[in-house]
């Protein structure tokens, strides 16, 4: 079997060398990251801000709020974030945050997906820390991920987020191709942002609140890949984090700088080879 891989370059992510063996293998490590202290001051702060999400999936990153609540949760998780992204990332900086609250209901379930690309992924790799504020598993919709699937190439990530190509292998796929990742309230779930992942509905009667960071390396030049309505995708140079802030993603932002149209090609990889090579990809970490 021929993989068709994005080629990450084997530079280090994570202070832990065998953390990063795994990371970059896998896609995904699971790492202790906030005391319950840390965790009561963070939900105490997001609860002053305000009351958000009730049934349903409700992230901010995507919601329409105000550019000041935007950034006071921005500010709140990165300050939060802080210490323990320092020490276990290698000279990795904040780019976008989201407090992401899953209510119980049939309207609950996030989709498998793929987060859009930030930047060059053949040089450098964009990371998300991903922090439940509840005990989450199966029950009440932990993440799901299929690992080893960032390293498998779909073509270009962009955005707006809705699926254009109808031969995207992600669509044909559902939660019993994913592997579950249950982690305890303040445990990080730190995963590349190219790795396929998703969760499914919250049976519980409680919300599941969790709030994420996305870092990218603080040397890396940073990119909007958007999606135009005739499928082609242009690569938009982006020349401060606090851009992804401010753009409204269903609208090209003129005012960024153009440097130039990028294939949308996909390569032929059907749902089936997208979860083989991923597997084995996965698997040979184990077997190496």
């Amino acid at each position: 079997m021929t993989l068709i891989t994005s080629q990450i370059q084997p530079r280090q992510i994570l202070q832990d060398q065998v953390a990063n063996t795994e990371f970059l293998q896998q896609g995904v490590v699971t790492r202790p990251f906030l005391s319950s202290e840390q965790l009561s001051h963070l939900m105490l702060e997001l609860e002053q801000l305000g009351s958000f999400g009730g049934t349903g999936f409700y992230d901010t990153a995507a919601a329409e709020l105000k550019s000041a609540q935007r950034e006071a949760i921005h500010n709140i998780l990165c300050a939060a974030f802080a210490q323990g992204s320092a020490d276990l990332l290698i000279d990795y900086e904040p780019v976008m945050s989201s407090y992401i609250v899953k209510g119980p209901g049939e309207d609950s379930q996030k989709e498998i997906h793929r987060d859009f690309r930030l930047l060059d992924e053949s040089e450098f790799r964009a990371v998300c820390i991903w922090v439940p504020l509840v005990d989450v598993d199966e029950r009440n919709g932990a993440l799901a991920v299929i690992k080893g699937s960032h390293q498998v190439d779909t073509g270009p990530r962009s955005v707006p987020m809705t699926p254009r190509y109808s031969e995207d292998p992600l669509l044909d796929l559902t939660f019993a191709d994913t592997e579950t990742v249950p982690v305890a309230a303040g445990e990080a779930v730190v995963f590349d942002m190219a790795l396929a992942h998703g969760s499914d509905l919250n049976h519980s009667n409680l919300p599941r609140r969790a709030v994420a960071v996305a870092y990218a390396p603080k040397l890396a030049p940073l990119s909007l890949y958007f999606c135009d309505p005739d499928d082609s995708v242009e690569e938009l140079a982006v020349p401060h984090p606090d851009v992804f802030r401010q753009i409204d993603w269903r609208v090209r932002p003129d005012y960024l700088h153009s440097l130039g149209r990028i294939s949308s090609d996909r390569p032929p990889v059907s749902s089936a080879e997208f979860l083989q090579q991923s597997r084995a990809i996965s698997q040979a970490s184990t077997t190496d």
